[in-house]
Formats: C-alpha cells, sequence, structure tokens
C-alpha cells in the first residue's frame, strides 16, 4: 500500500509525510518471550478488557529494532517528515503521566529523565533514517484532544536535537509545524463534504503568521474541490484580516458558481460556519462518537432494551464501541464508559444549541435554493450538498431525541407499576406525552434519512464497501435496511410506556 501511495507521490513530484502511534503495544505473547522488552501499560483502564504494554524504549535493544525499521521503511519510500501521536490509541512512553494508567513502567528506568528518554527515541529513528540516506524531521505529541497537558515533556525542546520536536516546539522554542485541519472526523462526519470554507480560510491565515517551519495542510474532500481552490488562491497572494477572507471566499464563489451567485454561495458558507461552531459547543466529541460509535442512527430507542432479543439487537450490538457490558451498551448517552452529557439541565443545554446548529443548517439549505445555474455540474453538486446538508440536520436531531430519550429514561422508577385510576377524564404523565413525541419524532427522522441516502449510501456517509467491512467506525453498506429494522422494532415497542406512565383516560 505504502509503494502505491509513493507512486502517485512521484507522479507529482511530491515527497510523503508519515503519521504514526508510537511506542505502540506488542502482543502479549511477545512479552513472555522477552520480558525486559515490557515498558508501560497503554491500555484504558475503565475501557480496556486486557492489559496492553508498550515496548520499553530505554532499552538499547529496542531502539536498535526502531532504528533498522525506520532504515528499511526509508528504503522504498521518500519521507522527509514524520509526526509521531504517543500516550494514545495504543502508544505511551514509560513513566509519563499522560498514559491512560498514570505514570507507570519497568523499574529498570524509573529514574530516567524524559529529556533523556525522548532525546533517544527521536535520535535511533533520526540515525535509521540517515542510514537510509535520507534527511527527516521528526516530531513527537503527547498532548491530545481533551486530555491534560504532559508537563514534563513540554519541558524537553531545549535539549532536542535539530529537525525534532517535542509537543510543537523544536530547540528554538518555536513550533516545527502548523496544521491546518478542520478536525472533521470530529465534528460532522460520517456526513461526506460538509463545507466549512471560513475555518479553512481563518487557519490558512494562522498558519502563513506563525514561525513555524512547515505547515500540515489537510484538504478534505468537497463537492466544489472548495478547499483546494480557496488554498490555491491564499498561496498565490495570502490575506490578513477578515475583510480580506471574505474577499478571497467571495472570489472564490465567483469562480465555483458565477458572479450572480457568489453571494449566496458565501451566505450558504457562512451559515454552515456558524452551525460548525455551534456543534463544538456541546463539546460532544463529533458525531462519529456517538452516532456511529453506540449506532444512535440505526438502534432502536425502547424503554425496556434488555428485553430485545438476538435477532433484534445483534446487527448493531456488535458495533458498540468500548461498552464493557449490556448496561453500559443499553444507555445511550454512555460514550466509551463515559457520561459526558447527563442530567436535565445538560440534555437541555446540549439539545438547544444542536437545535440553533440545525436551524444554521436549515437556512443553508433555503439559500442553496436561489441558486440556479445551467452548467449540469454546478446543479448536481448544488443538488446533491443540499441533501447532505439535510441529513446532516437529521443527524443533529438524531441526537437530541437520543439525549432526550435516554434523560426520560434515567428517571425511571422501574419498580414502580403505574396507578390505573378509575377517575375520568385523566391526563397522562407528561413525561408519557414527551415519550411518545420523542418516539414519533424518531421514527419520522430515520425515515427521513433512509430517503435521503438509499441507493447512494457511500456518497452520502463514509460506509464500509462491503457488509463484512463494518466495524466500530464505520457503517455498513446496508445500513438503510437495518435503519428500517430500527423503524420496525420501535413500532413494536411503541405501547411499553403503558408499562411505566400514567396514560391519558378521556
Amino acid at each position: 500500500m505504502l509503494t502505491k501511495r509513493m507512486e502517485i507521490l512521484k507522479k507529482y513530484q511530491l515527497k510523503a509525510a508519515l503519521t504514526l502511534c508510537e511506542p505502540f503495544y506488542l502482543p502479549e505473547a511477545f512479552y513472555r518471550d522477552h520480558p525486559h522488552w515490557r515498558g508501560p501499560r497503554c491500555d484504558h483502564p475503565r475501557r480496556a478488557r486486557n492489559t496492553y504494554y508498550s515496548p520499553c524504549i530505554d532499552q538499547p535493544r529496542v531502539l536498535d529494532v526502531y532504528k533498522k525499521t525506520m532504515a528499511q521503511l526509508l528504503s522504498f519510500i521518500d519521507v522527509d517528515y514524520m509526526t509521531i501521536y504517543t500516550n494514545d490509541s495504543g502508544g505511551g512512553l514509560c513513566w509519563s503521566k499522560g498514559l491512560y494508567n498514570g505514570a507507570n513502567g519497568p523499574s529498570f528506568c524509573k529514574d530516567r529523565s524524559p529529556a533523556d528518554r525522548i532525546t533517544g527515541f527521536l535520535g535511533a529513528l533520526r540515525q535509521g533514517a540517515l542510514m537510509a540516506g535520507k534527511e527527516l524531521d521528526i516530531e513527537i505529541h503527547s498532548n491530545i484532544g481533551y486530555k491534560e497537558p504532559e508537563h514534563a515533556l513540554d519541558n524537553v525542546w531545549p535539549k532536542l536535537a535539530d529537525h525534532t520536536a517535542v509537543n510543537g516546539r523544536t530547540n528554538k522554542g518555536t513550533p516545527m509545524t502548523y496544521r491546518v485541519n478542520l478536525n472533521y472526523e470530529n465534528t460532522f462526519s460520517p456526513v461526506k463534504n460538509i463545507p466549512l470554507a471560513f475555518e479553512f480560510a481563518q487557519q490558512l491565515e494562522n498558519a502563513y503568521k506563525s514561525d513555524s517551519e512547515h505547515i500540515h495542510l489537510l484538504l478534505p474532500s468537497s463537492d466544489f474541490d472548495a478547499y483546494f481552490h480557496i488554498a490555491k488562491r491564499f498561496i498565490k497572494k495570502p490575506v490578513f484580516g477578515l475583510y480580506d477572507r471574505v474577499v478571497l471566499l467571495r472570489d472564490v464563489a465567483t469562480e465555483l458558481v458565477g458572479m450572480p451567485y457568489a453571494d449566496t454561495l458565501l451566505s450558504v458558507w457562512q451559515s454552515i460556519d456558524r452551525a460548525w461552531w455551534h456543534f463544538i459547543d456541546t463539546h460532544i466529541e463529533g458525531l462519529n462518537i456517538c452516532s456511529v460509535n453506540q449506532r444512535w442512527i440505526n438502534r432502536p430507542f425502547v424503554l425496556f432494551p434488555h428485553e430485545l432479543t438476538e435477532e433484534e439487537r445483534g446487527y448493531y450490538r456488535a458495533f458498540q464501541f468500548q461498552a464493557n457490558d449490556e448496561k453500559q451498551a443499553n444507555d445511550l448517552l454512555n460514550f466509551q464508559c463515559t457520561s459526558f452529557i447527563r442530567g436535565y439541565y445538560a440534555v437541555w443545554i446540549a439539545s438547544s444549541i444542536l437545535e440553533r446548529a440545525g436551524n444554521c443548517i436549515k437556512s443553508a439549505v433555503c439559500e442553496l435554493d436561489a441558486i440556479k445555474n445551467d452548467d449540469q455540474s454546478i446543479s448536481k453538486s448544488i443538488c446533491i450538498l443540499k441533501d447532505r446538508l439535510k441529513l446532516l440536520r437529521c443527524f443533529f436531531k438524531n441526537a437530541v431525541h437520543a439525549m432526550k430519550f435516554q434523560d426520560i429514561v434515567d428517571n425511571i422508577d422501574y419498580s414502580e407499576e403505574p396507578e390505573i385510576s378509575p377517575r375520568w377524564p385523566i391526563d397522562a404523565q407528561p413525561e408519557f406525552l414527551e415519550y411518545q413525541a420523542i418516539t414519533r419524532a424518531e421514527i419520522d427522522n430515520t425515515q427521513e434519512m433512509i430517503e435521503l441516502i438509499q441507493g447512494r449510501e457511500s456518497k452520502m456517509l463514509f460506509v464500509a464497501p462491503t457488509k463484512e467491512g463494518e466495524d466500530i467506525f464505520v457503517f455498513s453498506p446496508e445500513l438503510v435496511s437495518q435503519m428500517k429494522k430500527k423503524i420496525d422494532i420501535m413500532l413494536n415497542h411503541e405501547l411499553d410506556g403503558k408499562r411505566v406512565f400514567v396514560t391519558n383516560n378521556k
């Protein structure tokens, strides 16, 4: 695969960049045979069902393997930049406080300084590159996402060799790389190709003004190749300030849809940008963490999920990410053994923000209706963008319904049977009416999603190429049939509310 990617790069006279997670864990059987290689535990104690260990990079033999592996790797791919993430996703450093399990590792290296450990590791990788005749810039990061900063590593930079960096700083105290990254994977994904033009232009300007040695420019896919056009114009003539950025974006919009509709497309991009910022304010780590990892999109919302048959739950249960038992799996708000949102006010705030985001997306769809272009390719791009935006709004609605539904479940006293009073007329419990409203709204929302994606699943969403390729991070290409099953199950269990709520008697 790497060789094929390298052939593409050579075609355009480009070199490669590598992104890795190291030192990465090795199978337990290996450590039983090589006990001195066992480094720190790098598994997440709340989520993992087994212990996992990274190799100890303070062991000379381990560094020697890294050196030789690097030399071998660079003998057939032309790389001049590498970034490494650690203390996350299966990798970790001995005695680092940023490890999921806290500082741990073998007694052998407990008293070695973080600076010596890091410089030794980066030095071995650089030596391997030099053995292959390559000059390589390497940086390693441990400050990832919401994790607490690794202060011990933050202070390593004065001792670094040239061409290396730790947590964004070289031995000059300046950043090696500025990342222009919209973090799409942790926002609007799995919906495809929603353009974030305003944020992209802002990040380009920030990168240009930074004193970094490199710019890591990630160009996500879009229906108009909008990011490519924005970057191309910016590189030709950098802009500074809001006014100049808007002028640049308007020029790009004119290039894409013509002068009569440039302001309209610009307004669409602005509405999407506002929706993006609203979504970020929920502090949900992207639609992937809930809609995909917990299968909100295709799992039924029912009051007694533990009573579902294997046929009713088997198609989604196997693909729930890090649910260690059935209680966790049945909880819609349990994300990887953690509840980021819980309780009435938290749900109300997050739902209100998502509804604002949805209204921004609705405005963007209405604005796109005004763009009429005789160019068939542009017309098709406008149509599919509208449908993708409608689908994104459905994802927002699904998230709102899931949060509100679980909040109802969390406040049910399942041990108490509802009163069946002879009084007439009486109203139902407010919770019963809310349960009915959410259930119906989610069924209707699911049906709308089916109509938007049916027959073009891979154009609208990131889905596996085959049924067998479905996993916790990607939907099945048979998602539509699963969503239809979700609707059927919810309808079959529609009367479950009578078991826990007082109903109307009028």
